[in-house]
C-alpha cells in the first residue's frame, strides 16, 4: 500500500473508532517522548504567574532525572538484543490512547546481566522476580521497569521477530503486535483476577481493534506455542 493508501486507512479507521489519527499509531518514537520530557512540557513547564514558576522544584528534579534515565536507557539498549513491550509497546501501535510511564523490555538471557549492572548504576534495585521477570525500581526518577528474560519459545519468538525503530537516531527494537498481544494474554492468565488484569484485557483488544493485528494472528501463535491459552483469548473477546 502507498504512503497515501496508508494515510487514509489510517484517518478511516480513526474516525471510525472516535479516536484521533495520532491515537491510532503513534509510533515507539512518539510514545518514548510522551513518557517523560518533551519540548510541549518544557514549554508549560516554564511558563510563571506572576513571576512564580509553575512547577515546584521537586518535579522539576524528578522530571528531569526521567528525561536523563530515558536517554541513557535508550543509550544502553541500541543495536542490543532487546525489544519494548508493555504500555509502551501498546501505545505505539495505537492500542491505548493514553501516554504510560513505566518501561518493560524484553532481552535475550545474555544480556541480563550487563541490563541488571546498568539499571544499578541508575540507582535501580531489585525488587523482585515473578517466572522471567525480573522488577526493579529506580530511586530517581522513581520509576518501575521490568526486564522480562526471553528464555520461553513464545517470549524467543517475540524477541527474534521484533520490528527496528528508533528513538532520536538511536536503533531500538520493540516486539510486534501479534506477539505483544500474545504476550498480553498469557499475562491475563496469571492478573485476570486481579486490578491491573482490566488494563491487560483492554490492550489486548484496543490492538486489534486499530488492526495492529488480528484475532487470528493472535490465535496461530497460541496455537504454536501456548494452546492452553486460547480459552484465555475467547475470555479477553467475549462482549
Amino acid at each position: 500500500m502507498s504512503r497515501v493508501g496508508t494515510i487514509r486507512k489510517r484517518a478511516a479507521l480513526a474516525l471510525a473508532l472516535g479516536r484521533t489519527e495520532d491515537q491510532v499509531a503513534c509510533r515507539l518514537e512518539e510514545a518514548l517522548w510522551e513518557a517523560g520530557p518533551n519540548h510541549l512540557t518544557d514549554f508549560a513547564d516554564a511558563l510563571e504567574f506572576e513571576g512564580k514558576p509553575k512547577v515546584s522544584e521537586d518535579k522539576k528534579k524528578k522530571w528531569e532525572a526521567l528525561r536523563r534515565f530515558r536517554e541513557e536507557m535508550t543509550k544502553f539498549l541500541e543495536k542490543k538484543d532487546a525489544a519494548f513491550i508493555g504500555g509502551v509497546a501498546v501505545r505505539s501501535y495505537g492500542g491505548r490512547t493514553t501516554p504510560t510511564i513505566d518501561y518493560d523490555v524484553l532481552v535475550a538471557p545474555k544480556l541480563l546481566k550487563s541490563m541488571t549492572a546498568f539499571l544499578e548504576g541508575q540507582s535501580g534495585s531489585l525488587k523482585g522476580t515473578v517466572e522471567n521477570t525480573y522488577m526493579f525500581h529506580l530511586k530517581e526518577p522513581d520509576l518501575r521497569l521490568d526486564v522480562r528474560v526471553a528464555r520461553s519459545p513464545l517470549d524467543e519468538e517475540a524477541l527474534s521477530t521484533a520490528k527496528k525503530s528508533t528513538f532520536e537516531g538511536r536503533k531500538l527494537g520493540i516486539v510486534n503486535p501479534r506477539a505483544l498481544a500474545a504476550m498480553k494474554v498469557k499475562a491475563y492468565s496469571e492478573r485476570k483476577e486481579l486490578p491491573p488484569g482490566a488494563q491487560v484485557r483492554a490492550d489486548v483488544r484496543g490492538l486489534i481493534d486499530v488492526g495492529a493485528t488480528t484475532d487470528a494472528e493472535i490465535r496461530k501463535l497460541l496455537k504454536k506455542h501456548r494452546p492452553d491459552l486460547l480459552s484465555e483469548l475467547d475470555e479477553i473477546l467475549k462482549d
